[in-house]
C-alpha cells in the first residue's frame, strides 16, 4: 500500500518557530535542481500585479458543475479527479471569483455539508493548488470555529497561501486584527497582499506601516503607495518630525520614486508639494545618509524646477559636501559624490582592498579610470579563488554560498567588454564555469574584444582561442552553443 503523503498544513506546522515560519522556509519543490523555481507566492503575485484577468471557459464551467454534482452526491473520489482536471485549466487565483460565484449562485442544489467536508479535505492536501481551492470553498461559508480558524492562520503563514487565508479572514468579525497579525508574521508576497487589505484603524497599525510596511523579501515598491496612504505620510510631512521618523518617511518617498513594477509617485496628486515639504523637513537636520540619498533620488526624478532647485541647494552646501566626503570613506554615497564633483576613487579602492567581501560589487566605478582598472582585476584575481570547473555536462544556476566566487566572477567580466585582454585569464575561467550565464558572458566579452580589435579570436589570443575550442567540444547548453555560432567562434 502506498504511503500517505504529508499534508502541506502539517509540513508548515512542523516548521513553525515561535508562531511563525523562518525566513528561509519554502514549500517542498519537485523542480529539478537545474531549474529556477518560483519563491512561495511569486506566481500568484505576478499574476495579480502584472497579468490581465482571464475568464473561465465554458468547458471549465461545465467541469465545475460536474465537480459540484459529484460533491453533492458524496462522490468525493470523482470530485477529486475533476478538481485536478479543473486545476490543469485554471489557477486558483485566476479562477477565484468565478469559482466562488458559481457556488453562491447554486446553493439551491449544492449540498453544503458535503461541500464543507470536501473543502476541509482539500486544505489538508499535499498539493498546493488543491489547498488553495479548499480555502476558496471554506471562504463561502459563515465564520468558522476557532479550530478551523487556527488551521487557516497556520496555512497563511506560508507566502504561497497568505492571500487565500486573508480572503477568509476578511469575512471574520475581527477581520482587520487578523490581517494585521498575519502581516507581521510573513515577509514575502504574503506581506504585500496583507498590507494591501489592511485598514489603518489604529495608531499602532499606522506606526507599524511607517516602520515596516515597505520591508519585504520581494520589492518594497509593491507596498510603497499603500503604506504612503495608510500611514498618512502626507499629513506627517506637515507636522514637526523627529529625524528618525523623517528617515522612515524618506525610505517610503525614495521607494515611491521607482515605478518599475507598480504605480508610485505618479499616483499622488500633489506629489511636488509633498516633495517640497519633505525637503523643507530635511533642511532642519544635519546631513544624514538616508535623507540625502532620497534628496538625490528626487533630483534624478526631474520633478518641477522648484523641486530640483531645492534638491540642488541641499546637496551643494558646504556641510553636505563634507558629509558626502565622509560617507565615501566608507564606500557609501558614491553616486551623490559623483553628482556634486567629489573625487572618491582612491577611497573606494581602499575599501575594496581592505574588505573585499563587502565592497567588491562597487568596482564598476573604478573601471572608468586606467589607473585603477588593472589594480581591481588583480584584487579579483587574488580573492576569487574558488572558481568551479565543469565539463558542461551539467547545467547549474549557481545559487548558494558555494558559488559565490562564480557570481563575483560574472560581475567582474561584465565590466571588461570595453577593455580588450584586460583580465583575459579570468575570462578564460568564466568559460569553464558551471554557471551558464558566466560562459555566455565570457563569450560576449570575447566577441566585443574581437570587434574592437577587428580581429578573429585566434588573432586576439591563442590561449583564449584554445579555451573556446575546448568549450565547443564539451558544451551541451543550447544558449551557449547558439552564442558560439552567432559570434562565429
Amino acid at each position: 500500500m502506498a504511503e500517505e503523503k504529508e499534508s502541506l498544513y502539517t509540513y508548515i506546522q512542523k516548521n513553525m518557530v515561535e508562531g511563525a515560519l523562518p525566513k528561509e522556509f519554502s514549500l517542498p519543490s519537485t523542480a529539478p535542481d537545474n531549474e529556477i523555481r518560483f519563491a512561495d507566492g511569486a506566481q500568484d503575485g505576478i499574476a495579480i500585479y502584472h497579468m490581465a484577468d482571464a475568464d473561465i471557459t465554458a468547458e471549465s464551467l461545465k467541469l465545475l458543475e460536474e465537480l459540484m454534482h459529484d460533491i453533492s452526491d458524496g462522490n468525493y473520489e470523482g470530485a477529486q479527479e475533476k478538481l485536478e482536471e479543473f486545476i490543469q485549466q485554471n489557477t486558483p487565483i485566476a479562477a477565484i471569483d468565478e469559482f466562488e460565484e458559481f457556488i453562491m449562485r447554486n446553493t439551491s442544489w449544492i449540498d453544503p455539508a458535503r461541500l464543507h467536508q470536501f473543502g476541509m479535505d482539500c486544505i489538508m492536501s499535499d498539493q498546493v493548488d488543491v489547498v488553495k481551492y479548499g480555502l476558496e470553498i471554506i471562504e463561502v461559508f459563515s465564520e468558522p470555529d476557532e479550530a478551523l480558524k487556527e488551521i487557516i492562520r497556520t496555512l497563511g503563514l506560508c507566502d504561497e497561501f497568505t492571500i487565500f487565508s486573508v480572503f477568509n479572514m476578511l469575512r471574520w468579525s475581527n477581520a482587520n486584527d487578523e490581517v494585521f497579525a498575519i502581516a507581521k508574521k510573513v515577509h514575502g508576497w504574503g506581506r504585500i497582499h496583507a498590507i494591501e487589505r489592511l485598514e489603518p484603524t489604529s495608531d499602532e497599525i499606522k506606526k507599524w506601516l511607517l516602520e515596516e510596511g515597505i520591508i519585504n523579501d520581494i520589492l518594497p515598491e509593491y507596498s510603497a503607495l499603500e503604506v504612503y496612504q495608510k500611514a498618512d505620510v502626507r499629513t506627517l510631512l506637515t507636522s514637526q518630525l523627529t529625524q528618525d521618523r523623517l528617515c522612515l518617511v524618506a525610505k517610503i518617498v525614495n521607494t515611491l520614486l521607482d515605478e518599475g513594477p507598480v504605480y508610485g509617485i505618479s499616483a499622488i496628486k500633489d506629489a511636488d508639494a509633498m516633495l517640497l515639504d519633505f525637503l523643507s523637513q530635511v533642511k532642519q537636520f544635519k546631513p544624514d545618509l538616508t535623507l540625502y540619498e532620497t534628496v538625490y533620488q528626487i533630483q534624478l526624478a526631474e520633478r518641477s524646477d522648484e523641486v530640483c532647485k531645492a534638491c540642488q541647494e541641499l546637496l551643494q552646501t558646504k556641510e553636505a559636501k563634507e558629509a558626502i566626503t565622509d560617507w565615501t570613506q566608507k564606500g557609501e554615497a558614491l553616486d551623490i559624490a559623483e553628482n556634486v564633483g567629489i573625487d572618491f576613487l582612491e577611497s573606494l579602492y581602499q575599501c575594496i582592498e581592505q574588505d573585499f567581501g563587502s565592497y567588491w560589487h562597487k568596482c564598476e566605478y573604478l573601471f572608468q579610470e586606467d589607473a585603477y582598472r588593472e589594480k581591481v582585476v588583480e584584487l579579483f584575481r587574488q580573492q576569487v579563488s574558488q572558481i568551479h570547473r565543469t565539463d558542461q555536462s551539467e547545467v547549474r544556476v549557481g545559487f548558494g554560498k558555494e558559488y559565490e566566487d562564480d557570481r563575483r566572477l560574472m560581475y567582474l567580466i561584465q565590466q571588461l567588454d570595453e577593455y580588450p585582454l584586460c583580465g583575459a585569464d579570468l575570462v578564460g575561467c568564466a568559460l569553464q564555469s558551471p554557471i551558464v550565464g558566466n560562459r555566455n558572458m565570457a563569450l560576449r566579452v570575447l566577441h566585443s574584444w574581437c570587434e574592437k580589435r577587428a580581429c578573429t579570436i585566434k588573432e586576439l589570443s591563442t590561449e583564449l582561442f584554445e579555451a573556446v575550442e575546448t568549450l565547443k567540444s564539451k558544451e551541451h547548453n543550447e544558449s551557449v552553443l547558439k552564442n558560439i555560432t552567432e559570434y562565429a567562434f
